[in-house]
């Protein structure tokens, strides 16, 4: 049966999706206990949105005859529903979704991520903030290495990082210029081999007249450069330090 956004809406209140770390659903804070499978196919959901059955068998069981995995899919949702409420994954015979009206940490994220990036929105302090708390965190399904976990998580980085690099300028242009390092401290952690960070990392420092940070994060810049990559800072970087 096909259940619409109203009908689905009130069974899953109290309940979140967890996405940032390891993968886990919750009832009132209480995990619900799920095979990785299972957790693996409501994450698919919320990262991807509805998809068509087919789609979402072929992803999961990639290495399956196509009417082996419908019927792994199958019994994945069986499992499903005794443990979730009926309003929990919704869709028809055709296609599968999550209920909008789910808490899921990653859908917050993204639309952190969105409203940072638009900008439509004028930040101030306590959004950008606010912004910089959600976008902060763990890693997407830690722990887990499928070939469509490896490309959403890459997504959802590139997603953040440029989030982070453009709330790192919006907090310095408020004055807050400790938060401004924070925020750019993590989009370097996110990728430490982009100069864009390292730069804004450099010239926050520089800006505070904390000349040792500033060459002390240039250095570990270009170590990890000539380590890696085998290259020299840009000379926008090394002009930083002129």
């Amino acid at each position: 049966m096909t259940m619409t956004v109203d009908e689905a809406a009130p069974a899953v209140v109290g309940y979140r999706l967890n996405l940032l770390g390891d993968a886990a659903v919750l009832h009132d804070g209480a995990p619900v206990p799920l095979l990785r499978r299972e957790r693996l196919l409501v994450s698919l959901l919320a990262l991807q949105g509805s998809r068509p059955r087919g789609h979402i068998a072929g992803t999961l069981w990639p290495e399956t005859p196509e009417d082996r995995a419908r019927a792994s899919l199958r019994q994945s949702l069986r499992t499903l529903r005794q443990v979730l409420p009926d309003g929990f994954v919704v869709g028809g015979p055709g296609s599968l979704g999550l209920a909008p009206s789910l808490d899921v940490d990653v859908w917050e994220v993204r639309h952190q991520c969105e409203t940072v990036l638009s900008g439509t929105v004028r930040l101030t302090v306590r959004r950008a903030l606010e912004a910089l708390h959600a976008i902060t965190g763990p890693e997407l399904l830690l722990g887990e290495f499928d070939d469509w976990v490896d490309v959403e998580r890459r997504r959802l980085q590139r997603q953040r990082l440029h989030a982070l690099e453009r709330l790192t300028r919006e907090l310095k242009r408020l004055g807050e210029t400790a938060w401004a390092i924070s925020a750019a401290e993590a989009a370097a952690d996110l990728d430490p081999l982009r100069e864009e960070p390292a730069a804004l990392l450099i010239a926050l420092h520089l800006a505070e007249g904390s000349v040792v940070e500033a060459r002390r994060t240039f250095d570990s810049f270009r170590r990890r450069l000539r380590t890696e990559l085998r290259v020299d800072p840009s000379p926008r970087v090394l002009a930083l330090l002129r």
